[in-house]
């Protein structure tokens, strides 16, 4: 069952591992309120600590610790409110919301302790996870055939989506990741582009992200995403 809010982070046992990791990782906020609500929607403009401090957490779960059933708790906890969400939508026929729950769980915690040193290093860590645990939940459920169909969400532009070039990878957002890394932009570019149509931030975000200026980085998105467009064209 999946935690329902951060009080179920506050055990006896879970507030001295947090201080134990705390004193040897400095990645990690000092107290474990600080680290959850890093994690949380109030802090979406610190990426850098952000990406750092679950970077750091993940590494020491790995490592199978003594603080490893805290760590899975805190994750879990940050986690909740999408987890939950995917343990509706990918809910097979059958299944009570407690048996989903626990599917969309443990996906969760096979996705952290397969991540790899490159993919723990990535600015986009928090929103790959979400990612690799949908993907786990589908392919578990039986939503992926033998020739694995695309699991497609909703992207800020759907036109993007609609004319994306067929593929037989993991899914859509893959091909459009490509399509985005072989385009002859600057790697700033591809950032901003990568950022908002496979990870799924919003232009303010992005703004943030790069420490530019909100309506400088709205003029940049309009004249790549005309030259992501034909991109996507040319190869339908």
């Amino acid at each position: 069952m999946l935690p329902t809010n951060q009080t179920a982070a506050y055990t006896a046992q879970s507030i001295a591992d947090y201080q134990t990791l705390a004193a040897r990782e400095p990645a990690l906020p000092p107290a474990l309120g600080d680290f959850l609500a890093l994690l949380g929607p109030g802090a979406k403009d610190r990426h850098a600590e952000r990406q750092a401090a679950l970077s750091a957490a993940i590494r020491h779960l790995q490592a199978d610790p003594p603080e490893g059933p805290s760590i899975r708790l805190w994750l879990l906890v940050t986690y909740a409110p999408a987890l939950q969400a995917l343990a509706v939508r990918y809910r097979t026929p059958g299944a009570t919301l407690d048996e989903s729950a626990s599917a969309a769980a443990w996906a969760f915690l096979e996705t952290l302790q397969a991540l790899n040193a490159e993919r723990l290093s990535s600015p986009w860590l928090a929103r790959e996870i979400e990612r690799d645990t949908q993907r786990r939940l589908a392919y578990h459920g039986g939503l992926w055939d033998g020739n694995r169909k695309e699991q497609v969400d909703s992207t800020p532009d759907e036109s993007l989506m609609g004319d994306r070039i067929p593929d037989d990878r993991a899914d859509a957002y893959q091909a459009l990741e490509d399509l985005i890394q072989d385009m002859p932009v600057s790697e700033s570019d591809r950032t901003l582009l990568s950022g908002l149509y496979v990870y799924g931030y919003t232009l303010q975000e992005m703004a943030l992200a790069l420490g530019e200026d909100y309506f400088t980085i709205q003029k940049r998105h309009k004249r790549l995403l005309k030259r992501l467009r034909e991109k996507t064209q040319e190869k339908s």
